[in-house]
């Protein structure tokens, strides 16, 4: 059965790094979600309809007492959606459907929840943070993993930082694949997200992993954790496919 769409109201527009932007929008009332899940966007563009996905990136709590739902858009050259939000003012009107995805923090885990992002793969992980705080104040470890080309190109991360020093129970770790330059006492470290696997001392029984993001990063992540012994219920994934 179809999702219902909701009418949205574009009210404000950020910008979060050189190429990237969060749009909030006014719902109406009735729609709700849980943290990780992503919503399409229905809008028209020069006489054509369109729908975009994009994961929310604020929490269900916050959206409670806002009413503004929050999401992270990165431009691509030619894309139609880019073209639309890149010039977008508030007061931009179209629907939002949704909730959809699977890519949601468990109520409770008794192992090591590792969440890893590249770009705007990490916007469900912000949308979680309440849940992970819960989730720490019981006891889980919790990892974020944070991987962009350039300290620029990183969103949330003040976010991210501010749960990491709430708990000795979370840690965080920034990847930058060109930064010359990397402040390890800040966790920063070199190359791509995958290649911290193996200073994670990772376990496939006691590990949940998330991966969001580029796709290639997903494909390689998750080519490796099946070689160390991942099961795929033990991985949760949510590729972001860039469209024109």
């Amino acid at each position: 059965m179809p999702r219902p769409l909701y009418p949205a109201t574009l009210t404000a527009k950020h910008q979060l790094s050189e190429n990237t932007v969060q749009l909030d929008f006014r719902l109406e009332a009735g729609f709700d979600y849980q943290p990780g899940q992503f919503v399409q966007l229905h809008f028209s563009f020069q006489g054509q309809d369109y729908k975009r996905s994009y994961s929310i990136s604020n929490s269900p709590e916050s959206f409670r007492s806002s009413q503004q739902l929050e999401i992270a858009i990165s431009f691509v050259k030619g894309g139609t959606a880019s073209a639309l939000f890149s010039e977008a003012e508030p007061g931009l009107e179209l629907s939002i459907g949704g909730p959809f995805g699977v890519l949601t923090a468990p109520e409770k885990y008794d192992g090591r929840i590792i969440l890893v992002g590249t770009g705007t793969g990490v916007a469900p992980y912000r949308a979680m943070i309440p849940a992970l705080k819960k989730l720490a104040d019981e006891g889980t470890r919790i990892l974020v993993m944070m991987g962009v080309r350039h300290r620029a190109d990183m969103i949330y991360e003040q976010d991210f930082r501010h749960l990491a020093d709430s708990s000795g129970s979370i840690e965080y770790r920034a990847c930058y694949s060109r930064e010359k330059s990397l402040d390890t006492s800040a966790n920063e470290y070199p190359g791509y997200l995958q290649n911290q696997f193996p200073q994670l001392n990772l376990s496939p029984e006691k590990d949940l992993v998330y991966l969001c993001g580029n796709p290639a990063m997903i494909d390689d992540a998750s080519a490796e954790l099946t070689a160390l012994g991942f099961a795929p219920r033990q991985v949760k994934r949510e590729k972001y496919v860039f469209s024109s």
